[in-house]
């Protein structure tokens, strides 16, 4: 229908329009000298109110001068007066079936209107019809050429005419080439149609091979009007059809043998596709939904079985699985539910419903939840012991200045220069000198050193290791030392203070030189190596009396972080507490356990002498005290709580509330008071008295300071 419409053409689209017009007044040699010079064969004629009245025609001038007309004479008495128009919007295929039945090959075209627009003639309409007929030609060739099938078309004497482009590529054949050549040059083993008429006859479906190609052949002769003229080879390529047709196969045996094996289980299984729809279960699924599988298939699942809300599972936030505990019907069941990829693509998702002797999972479930614990606490430890990752951001604060710390460590990271870490014992000097490396580019690895902890004999070895044979029972071989160990990466030295001071001259050097030998070697060594050292002690002072070198403690007093102790930033204390809580009551299995407000304000209130380290010690002693799932004060060590009651008596003592706890903001806000409660005392007197002086003194205009008195009840 398309291409149909494509070629419906009117009159207007190939009508002369330029065409002179003659009127009454006109002589017959002014329409020969027209009729010679536009080379037409028709005229028309107007009279003087421009209406058509007639045409002028050379056989009508034939005529007028075999009548002894006078060349000079009027037109009038000879036009046409019964000549044939059309209209422009007139179809032009029945224009020309009209003139032909006329038997004229001219006519006047009439506008709307009815006045004159132009003529039409023969050469008009076979003009139309040859671009028609190319128009026709150039679809043809397009259509075949963008054809997936081949073809190639015949005369009726088996000569190929055209060869499309899928044909030139089944055959192995150039169209240059096939062009001219009889249809068995290209297909020898085709079975032969021509009659001894010459006259082809359709063949059926015929295989046929072309150099390792399965080829489906088909003829089909072309006719009109009983006449023969040729035909046309349809060809298709059986090789992608054959594999696709194997592919299918093993599809198909491997989803039987699925089934099967889903059969063989006593776990339902239901499998959807990407539209949610069920594509495939088994029979303890068709025994769980009580449903026969014709009722199942093809259905959604939401129509199925609602409550697994499978369709989750192909949502891209979905994670890789889920398994969750349900109550389906009657029956408790644990389902699993897992999305389905191919080629990284989301196709469908399965969902494996336990409800079978659910009892025998029980134990097994326990004994896993205890071994995730214990990895989940082992590999907390790994982090710190050994090389597992540990970043800055993993060091918990929320106190200001621990921030800037922690920035100012991921700032120096990159750099090469030595660290000296500061602080009380359990502050956390190792965590940030991991974080350290781990924000580094340095690609070796993080090797730690115990200064305290090496006997003095030993101290060499272990630093630089030691050469085969330096020693009796010295490993085959020899063995590396720390900083073979810690090659492009971080040495950290904790406890540095604790170093011997023969051993710090050895370091210094290896420090300044960058090399050194193993103990009983004479190879020489080059090391590329940041060091970290860290201590609780003031090595200032031990520079002073000489129990460090001076030398080596400005090596290692490049870039200095001095880590405030947990009693400086009591504000992290709550939130220590819960993370320890957390982290320990995993551990042992203890399910969720919280904290109350008033056991939060007396771990705020003691002193941590051994910092974070005594705190997770306290926290860690306090759970195995506790029974249900809240730990309060009663759990905690009696010296922290013998600590809380000193406190309270030496200071104002808090109400409590009506649930008997006190909240860490109440705790803070007492603090607050008797500080400025404290400052502003100070000030009277030191200004004997003098309120004015008084205010000058603490930085505060004389209202605020009256306000302030009021309110702390200062007299």
């Amino acid at each position: 229908m398309l291409v149909r419409n494509s070629f419906t053409q009117t009159v207007e689209n190939y009508m002369n329009r330029n065409v002179p017009k003659l009127t009454a007044k006109h002589t017959v040699r002014d329409a020969v000298e027209i009729f010679r010079k536009d080379k037409i064969w028709i005229l028309p004629v107007m009279d003087e109110h421009n209406l058509f009245i007639g045409a002028m025609t050379p056989s009508a001038i034939f005529k007028a001068l075999s009548e002894n007309a006078s060349i000079d004479d009027d037109i009038l008495p000879y036009i046409i007066k019964n000549t044939i128009t059309v209209y422009e919007t007139d179809d032009l295929a029945e224009v020309r079936l009209f003139l032909q039945e006329k038997q004229v090959g001219q006519a006047v075209v009439l506008s709307s209107d009815n006045t004159v627009s132009g003529v039409l003639d023969t050469k008009n309409i076979i003009y139309a019809y040859q671009t028609r007929s190319d128009t026709y030609g150039n679809s043809l060739e397009s259509l075949f050429q963008h054809m997936q099938s081949g073809l190639l078309a015949l005369d009726r004497n088996g000569r190929i005419l055209v060869a499309n482009h899928s044909a030139e590529i089944m055959c192995n054949i150039k169209r240059d080439y096939s062009i001219g050549r009889h249809y068995s040059e290209v297909f020898p083993d085709l079975i032969e149609f021509t009659s001894e008429h010459n006259q082809m006859t359709d063949i059926p479906l015929q295989r046929v091979s072309i150099e390792n190609k399965q080829l489906l052949v088909k003829y089909k002769s072309l006719s009109r009007e009983s006449k023969y003229w040729g035909g046309i080879i349809l060809i298709s390529d059986l090789t992608d059809y054959e594999e696709i047709a194997k592919e299918l196969e093993i599809t198909k045996r491997l989803e039987r043998t699925l089934q099967t094996v889903l059969n063989t289980t006593n776990d339902a299984y239901i499998v959807i596709d990407q539209s949610s729809k069920v594509d495939m279960v088994n029979e303890a699924a068709m025994e769980f939904i009580k449903e026969p599988r014709s009722a199942l298939l093809n259905k959604h699942v939401r129509e199925v079985i609602p409550e697994i809300h499978l369709e989750e599972a192909l949502s891209k936030d979905f994670q890789t699985e889920k398994l969750e505990a349900l109550i389906i019907g009657n029956r408790k069941c644990l389902v699993q539910k897992t999305p389905i990829y191919k080629d990284q693509q989301l196709v469908g998702s399965i969902a494996k419903i336990i409800y079978k002797d659910l009892h025998k999972w029980k134990s097994v479930i326990k004994t896993l939840t205890e071994l995730e614990k214990e990895v989940s606490f082992y590999r907390g430890e790994l982090s710190l012991i050994g090389g597992t990752p540990f970043d800055l951001d993993d060091i918990i604060t929320q106190d200001d200045e621990l921030k800037k710390l922690k920035n100012f460590a991921r700032q120096s990271a990159s750099g090469f220069s030595n660290v000296l870490l500061l602080g009380e014992s359990g502050t956390g000097k190792e965590l940030f000198a991991r974080g350290i490396h781990n924000a580094s580019l340095r690609s070796g690895k993080f090797i730690k050193v115990n200064c305290a902890a090496i006997p003095e004999e030993l101290w060499e070895s272990e630093f630089f290791g030691y050469a085969d044979g330096a020693f009796t029972g010295a490993k085959k071989g020899g063995k590396p030392g720390k900083f073979e160990l810690a090659n492009n990466g971080t040495l950290f030295l904790d406890e540095i203070g604790d170093m011997p001071l023969l051993m710090q001259v050895k370091l210094l050097r290896v420090i300044q030189e960058k090399e050194f030998e193993r103990v009983g070697g004479s190879e020489t060594i080059n090391v590329n190596v940041r060091i970290i050292a860290a201590t609780n002690k003031n090595l200032t002072e031990m520079v002073a009396k000489n129990e460090f070198r001076e030398d080596l403690f400005y090596r290692l007093n490049v870039i200095v972080i001095n880590i405030p102790p947990l009693r400086e930033r009591t504000n992290d204390i709550p939130l220590l507490s819960n993370f320890i809580i957390k982290k320990l009551s995993h551990l042992m299995g203890m399910g969720e356990i919280n904290i109350s407000k008033q056991a939060l304000m007396v771990l705020s209130m003691h002193n941590w002498p051994g910092n974070v380290r005594e705190l997770e010690n306290a926290i860690e002693r306090a759970l195995n005290a506790v029974e249900g799932d809240l730990l309060d004060t009663e759990h905690l060590p009696e010296y922290i709580q013998k600590q809380k009651n000193n406190n309270t008596n030496e200071k104002v003592s808090i109400k409590q509330s009506n649930e008997d706890q006190v909240s860490i903001s109440d705790f803070y806000k007492l603090n607050m008071d008797n500080a400025e409660k404290d400052a502003i005392t100070f000030a009277l007197n030191q200004s004997n008295g003098n309120r004015t002086a008084a205010a000058k003194l603490l930085g505060i205009s004389r209202s605020q300071f009256y306000k302030k008195l009021r309110k702390l009840d200062i007299q």
